[in-house]
C-alpha cells in the first residue's frame, strides 16, 4: 500500500509533507530518527521544518501507522512503520549500527505469556546490546 492509500485508509487528511514522510519511512528497512528523516528530505530537495516532523510523526503514532521506540544507547526516538513482520535490532554500543534478525526470538513465549495472564499484546520491543564484529576485531588488534 503506498503512502497516499495509507492515508486513506486512516482517514487522514492528504497533504505532500505527510505522504513524502510516510513514503520515506515505508521505503526504510529500519528504524530512523527524526534527524534521519530529515536527511532524507534533504536528498530529496524537500523542505520541512523539524516541528512539522515531529507532529506528522507524532499524527502517525496516534493513528498507529506508526510506532516510536528508543534506546538505551541513544537518547534519540527511532519511528517505523508498523508491519507484520516486525523486526528486532542488535545494537553495537561503539559503532551504534543496527543489524536486524530475521526473526523475532520471542514469538512463541510471548504467546505463551498472553495465554497464562489473558493477556492481548499490542506491541512488544527487545533490545540487544553488544559489539558488532568489526568493532569486536578493532578492539582486539588495540590490545
Amino acid at each position: 500500500m503506498n503512502a497516499r492509500e495509507t492515508l486513506n485508509k486512516y482517514q487522514l487528511k492528504y497533504s505532500k509533507q505527510r505522504e513524502i514522510l510516510l513514503e520515506i519511512l515505508q521505503d526504510s528497512h529500519e528504524p530512523m530518527s527524526v534527524d534521519d528523516l530529515l536527511e532524507q528530505l534533504r536528498l530529496k530537495n524537500v523542505t520541512m521544518n523539524q516541528s512539522t516532523v515531529y507532529r506528522i510523526i507524532d499524527h502517525f503514532c496516534a493513528h498507529r501507522i506508526v510506532e516510536k521506540t528508543s534506546s538505551t544507547l541513544h537518547p534519540k526516538h527511532f519511528y517505523a512503520v508498523i508491519r507484520s513482520d516486525h523486526h528486532h535490532y542488535l545494537y553495537c554500543q561503539v559503532c551504534h549500527v543496527r543489524i536486524p534478525l530475521d526473526a523475532c526470538p520471542m514469538e512463541a513465549w510471548l504467546k505463551d505469556v498472553e495465554d497464562a495472564h489473558g493477556f492481548q499484546m499490542t506491541q512488544h520491543h527487545i533490545e540487544i546490546i553488544g559489539l558488532c564484529a568489526e568493532c569486536q576485531q578493532k578492539i582486539s588488534h588495540s590490545n
